[in-house]
C-alpha cells in the first residue's frame, strides 16, 4: 500500500491534474519530492528506490547487499533497483576532504557520460555520500584470470581501453587510478569507472594490513604517485595503462614479456618524463606496433606459401607491392621458390610479366654490385623466361640480360644456357641479341 501512495503521489499525470502544471514541470517537481521525501525518512534507515519507473520503500541496509570495497569507499548491489551503490566508508564521513573528493569523482563520471566507455552514473546522495551507478557483470581483473583469452581479444581489450582514455585525456581530465580492478566487462564491452578519487596511497605506506586488491592496486601505482611527490598527471595514467596492458597479456601487471613489450617498457618507464605524454600518444604508437606485428606475420604467411611454390591472391599482391630493388635481391639470394612463384605472377598477364622483366633489367647490376658470382642467379632467371614462352618484347629483355652475364661478365654457365637456347630454337632476333 505504501508502494501504490509513493507511485500515486509521485507520478506525471497526478500532479499535473492536481496542481495544473505542464509535464515539464511536473517532472521537475517529482524530482524535487522524491529528494524530500528521502531527506526525510533517511533518519529511520529508509529509502525510497526507483527502478524502470516504479518506487519502492526500503529498508536502507536490508536493500544492499555488500559486493566489494576499496580504499576510500564500500560497493553494494542494490537489491530494489539491481543498480550498484558506491558508499564512502564511515571513516572517512566526517574528513571533508575526502568526501569533497568521492563528490567530484561522481561529477567527473558523470561529466564524461557521452563518452564511449565510460561507467553509467545515476544520482548522488549528499545524507550518505553515496551514488548509484550501473551493474557490470565483472571486472577486468577477474575477466582476465578467468578465461584463456585468445590474441583478438586481448588486442580488442587493451584497444577499447585506449581509445576511453585517450577521450578522457583529450578532456583534460586525469583518472589518478587505472587498474584492472576498476576496468569493468558490461555486455561484452569495456566501461572504466572510479573517476579522480584516487588511491588511499597511505595503504601502501603504513603498518595497515593490504587486502588483496589493495596489493593489486599498487601494481598499478606509478613511482611518483606511490612516493607521494604529487597527485599524478596524464603520465601517471599512462603508466598505470602500460600495467593494464601487461596484465591483459600476461595476467600479471608486472610482466612486460609479450609482443608489446617496447610500449609497456616505455609506458611504465620509472622517470615520467621517458613516458608516453598521454593516453592519445600511446595508444598510436601501440597501433604501430600492431601493425608492424601484423605485417611481420603476414611476411612469415606468404614466405612459407612462397617456400611451398603456392600463388594465390596474397602471394600475387605481394610481388606486386615488391620495389625493382627488392624482386632482384630475393633473386640474388636464391630464395627457395621465389622463381617459381615470380613465373607464375609473370603468366597472369603481359602487364605482369613486364613489370617484373623491366624491374629485374634496370636494378639487377646495381644489385649485383662488383661480385661476379652475383650475375649467376639472374643469368638463370633470364634462360627460364626464355624457356616459358612469354612475348617477344618480355624475351627481348631476358636475352639481354642473359648476353649481359655471358659476354660482359664473362659467366660460362651463362654461355652455356645460350648455347641451350639455340638449340632448343628461338626467334631468330631473340637469337642475334643473345650472339651479339
Amino acid at each position: 500500500q505504501i508502494d501504490r501512495f509513493f507511485n500515486i503521489v509521485l507520478g506525471k499525470s497526478y500532479l499535473m491534474q492536481e496542481q495544473s502544471l505542464s509535464e515539464v514541470e511536473a517532472a521537475e517537481k517529482i524530482e524535487t519530492i522524491y529528494a524530500e521525501f528521502n531527506r526525510i525518512i533517511h533518519r529511520d534507515l529508509c529509502k525510497i528506490t526507483r527502478s524502470n519507473g516504479r518506487y519502492h520503500l526500503v529498508k536502507e541496509n536490508d536493500d544492499l547487499e555488500p559486493i566489494g570495497n576499496g580504499g576510500f569507499a564500500n560497493v553494494y548491489r542494490q537489491k530494489s533497483t539491481g543498480l550498484v551503490v558506491k558508499k564512502l566508508k564511515d571513516d572517512y564521513l566526517t574528513d571533508t576532504g575526502i568526501r569533497s573528493r568521492f563528490k567530484r569523482e561522481y561529477n567527473i563520471t558523470k561529466s564524461l557520460q557521452d563518452a564511449f566507455g565510460i561507467i553509467k552514473v545515476y544520482t548522488f546522495d549528499e545524507g550518505s555520500s553515496s551514488y548509484t551507478m550501473e551493474y557490470a557483470e565483472t571486472t577486468l581483473d577477474k575477466y582476465v584470470k578467468s578465461f584463456d583469452l585468445s590474441d583478438d581479444i586481448k588486442l580488442n581489450c587493451i584497444r577499447q581501453i585506449l581509445h576511453i582514455m585517450t577521450e578522457v585525456h583529450k578532456r583534460d581530465i586525469i583518472h589518478r587510478d587505472i587498474s584492472a580492478n576498476n576496468i569493468f566487462i558490461i555486455s561484452g564491452m569495456i566501461k572504466i569507472a572510479d573517476f579522480g578519487l584516487g588511491k588511499d596511497l597511505n595503504v601502501f605506506t603504513s603498518h595497515q594490513t593490504m587486502h588483496t586488491n589493495a596489493v593489486g592496486q599498487f601494481y598499478y601505482c606509478a613511482p611518483e604517485q606511490f612516493m607521494m611527490l604529487k597527485d599524478g598527471d596524464k603520465r601517471s595514467d599512462v603508466y598505470s595503462l602500460g600495467r593494464v596492458i601487461n596484465f591483459i597479456m600476461t595476467g600479471d601487471p608486472r610482466n612486460s614479456h609479450h609482443i608489446y613489450r617496447s610500449i609497456a617498457e616505455k609506458a611504465t618507464n620509472s622517470d615520467a618524463a621517458y613516458r608516453y605524454a598521454d593516453a592519445g600518444q600511446l595508444s598510436i604508437f601501440f597501433e604501430k606496433a600492431v601493425s608492424y606485428k601484423q605485417k611481420a606475420e603476414n611476411q612469415t604467411r606468404i614466405d612459407e606459401k612462397i617456400t611451398r611454390k603456392v600463388f594465390d591472391d596474397e602471394v600475387e599482391s605481394y610481388i606486386y607491392d615488391l620495389s625493382a630493388e627488392k624482386i632482384s635481391t630475393a633473386i640474388l639470394h636464391e630464395k627457395k621458390g621465389f622463381v617459381d612463384v615470380l613465373l607464375a605472377f609473370m603468366k597472369t598477364s603481359e602487364e605482369h610479366a613486364l613489370y617484373v622483366i623491366q624491374s629485374v633489367d634496370k636494378s639487377y647490376q646495381e644489385i649485383c654490385g662488383r661480385s661476379f658470382a652475383a650475375y649467376d642467379p639472374f643469368a638463370s632467371f633470364a634462360y627460364l623466361v626464355l624457356r616459358n614462352g612469354f612475348s617477344y618484347v618480355v624475351n627481348e629483355t631476358a636475352a639481354n640480360i642473359l648476353r649481359f652475364v655471358a659476354r660482359d661478365v664473362n659467366r660460362f654457365s651463362a654461355q652455356h644456357m645460350i648455347e641451350d637456347i639455340k638449340n632448343i630454337g628461338v626467334e631468330p632476333m631473340i637469337e642475334e641479341i643473345l650472339d651479339s
